[in-house]
């Protein structure tokens, strides 16, 4: 059932219906027939083997080491959900720890969670308000070196988590915040078993190759480690609700995306996401047991401006630049070599095709390097005979654009932005680092004047706050501050220096930008705590239109992502979030009549 904020849903009940309570029993080798799916049979049990680049270190997907797709995608059918997010980046109930949660009044507004008859960690400690009521206290503390797709704010405004239990509605939680929060749904995902973090550590409890305290309370449980090469999730024996469908999930360590396609043509591999390419397209087109799917990811790459230098921080000078780049040339030359119906990105606030998003750069749809170099003039650099932007003394505008280095795409999108630059007398020169660089030190550092960067899409707008409010590192220069040069500093750095857990979310997860505005701010207050679905909407938009007014950045594309599986594995769909297709892996199965057919899809498929 997909779920939406608004006033009526604000003020009735979000039943998450399909809650069942069946015995849970071991792996059977029968078969059963898909209902409703023209009498597909499919195996009850079985194995499929899913590639990832690496195992995590860390399972606990709420500290800044396991704040990363690989933990998330390992964790996400361990640890208890109470809402997922599908394909179409839309909010759905998980269908598992809570039977009906509703907000049942708004002054203040208070969420009451009814938990799932049996609901328990796989030790046999029942779930309760307890597991919430700890997550809540300790997120307060550690929530602000977590990506900015965590709900910080949230878990800001609550100011109570109890627990009730009674023969008649089971075992409740209900949490009251102080001021209203539209994102609420967002919250208590991961959830963290309290009576093991609070013996073991937030932290520590989850932390080796091998943790001892791993427990589970979702369909499947971590039965096996190989470190640096496989891991294995089981069916939870202990899992109250309807058992999952396959017996075991295999994660296997392919360090090379050629690693990865060679493990799928032999059938070592049955699932995996990686880049679309011509590549990947001629393994499955030669194939007769492969199909992929190709969809947006969860990362939008955009020009940023580093607001704090005395070039780029002038709007004239930004504007020009913006109306100098011909977006879906950039699109096409790099992205768009990999997907040829890649479109440029139109709003920063929503992901492509997600509800309630609105085009909002209809001033830079189309390249006007007339225009651009008049901007440029204005701001006084006037084009030389030569057709060189140059200043007053006569000095030629050289600006440089910062990437990460081993990224072809992003090498492609940089040679066609430098090119398009020099049309209007701009020299680019180009410089990459390695991404950890780029994100954890030169980007929150201001050691930048342009850099490619990537930022992490989220179903929940609010958390986009982080990225545009409350700037770290270096701020607008002063009057009569001329050098944006700053040298690069050894040691600790301060938090207000550096950005946490950027290098291993691989994104952008804090206002690296400079950028503050009183209106913007003030909007994302409003946002935050708008109930209606419409107004909230508007609020989110307005926003987007203010950023394309003062463009801190230049949005290019979002990624997208391959999704290949072995045909005979069904119910698979990718998702645009770090959970990518485990989101709904209790519903895989291998269909093993009639033999699957192969179809290769494309996006939006």
């Amino acid at each position: 059932m997909g779920l939406r904020r608004n006033a009526a849903a604000a003020l009735g009940a979000l039943v998450l219906s399909g809650i069942l309570g069946a015995t849970i029993s071991g792996a059977s080798s029968t078969s059963t027939t898909l209902a409703g799916q023209g009498g597909i049979r499919i195996l009850n049990g079985g194995t499929v083997t899913v590639a990832v680049p690496h195992l995590p270190t860390q399972f606990n997907p709420l500290t800044p080491g396991g704040s990363n797709a690989v933990t998330q995608m390992v964790m996400e059918q361990v640890l208890p959900q109470v809402f997922v997010t599908g394909p179409d980046m839309e909010v759905r109930a998980s269908l598992g720890l809570v039977a009906s949660a509703e907000v049942t009044g708004l002054k203040p507004q208070t969420v009451v969670y009814t938990l799932a008859k049996g609901a328990r960690w796989s030790d046999g400690v029942p779930i309760t308000a307890a597991d919430f009521a700890y997550d809540w206290k300790r997120l307060l503390t550690i929530g602000a070196s977590l990506p900015a797709t965590f709900p910080l704010a949230g878990y800001r405004d609550i100011t109570s988590v109890s627990g009730s239990r009674s023969a008649k509605l089971g075992t409740t939680v209900t949490v009251v915040f102080r001021k209203p929060y539209a994102d609420w749904m967002a919250l208590f995902a991961d959830l963290v078993p309290a009576h093991i973090a609070s013996r073991w550590g937030w932290v520590e409890a989850f932390s080796g190759t091998k943790p001892a305290h791993l427990v589970s309370g979702g369909p499947f449980e971590i039965t096996r480690i190989v470190p640096g090469r496989e891991l294995v999730l089981s069916r939870n024996p202990s899992y109250w609700g309807r058992r999952a469908r396959l017996a075991h999930i295999v994660f296997k360590v392919t360090r090379s995306g050629a690693a990865t396609l060679r493990g799928l043509r032999e059938g070592s591999v049955d699932l995996a996401e990686l880049t679309p390419g011509a590549g990947v397209d001629g393994v499955v087109t030669r194939s007769t047991d492969l199909e992929q799917t190709v969809s947006d990811s969860a990362t939008l790459w955009q020009l940023d401006f580093n607001l704090a230098d005395p070039v780029t921080g002038k709007l004239t000078v930004r504007q020009a630049i913006a109306a100098a780049i011909n977006r879906p040339e950039v699109v096409a030359d790099s992205i768009g070599l990999l997907v040829p119906d890649a479109t440029t990105a139109a709003n920063r606030v929503y992901a492509a095709h997600q509800l309630g998003g609105r085009s909002e750069d209809g001033a830079y749809l189309t390249p006007n390097d007339t225009e651009a170099v008049q901007l440029l003039a204005t701001a006084g650099y006037p084009l030389s005979a030569k057709g060189i932007a140059t200043s007053a003394s006569g000095t030629p505008l050289v600006l440089t654009l910062t990437g990460p280095k081993g990224n072809a795409t992003i090498v492609a999108a940089e040679a066609e932005i430098q090119a398009q630059l020099l049309q209007v007398g701009i020299e680019l020169q180009i410089r990459n680092v390695t991404r950890s660089a780029l994100l954890s030190t030169d980007l929150p550092q201001g050691h930048y004047q342009l850099a490619l960067a990537p930022y992490l899409e989220s179903p929940f707008p609010a958390t986009t706050a982080r990225l545009y409010t409350k700037p770290v590192g270096p701020t607008p220069n002063p009057v009569g501050v001329t050098s944006p040069t700053i040298p690069p500093r050894s040691g600790v750095l301060a938090d207000s220096e550096r950005e946490p857990s950027a290098a291993n979310a691989g994104a952008v997860t804090r206002d690296v930008l400079g950028y503050d505005d009183a209106v913007v701010d003030r909007l994302f207050a409003e946002a935050r705590s708008e109930l209606n679905a419409e107004t909230d909407t508007n609020l989110y938009n307005q926003i987007d239109t203010l950023l394309w007014q003062d463009l801190p950045t230049l949005p290019l594309f979002q990624a997208p992502t391959t999704l290949v599986r072995q045909a005979r594995i069904v119910n698979v769909s990718d998702t645009p979030t770090p959970a990518g297709p485990m989101w709904n892996a209790q519903d895989w199965a291998i269909q093993v009549s009639p033999p699957p057919t192969t179809s290769t899809t494309t996006p939006g498929s």
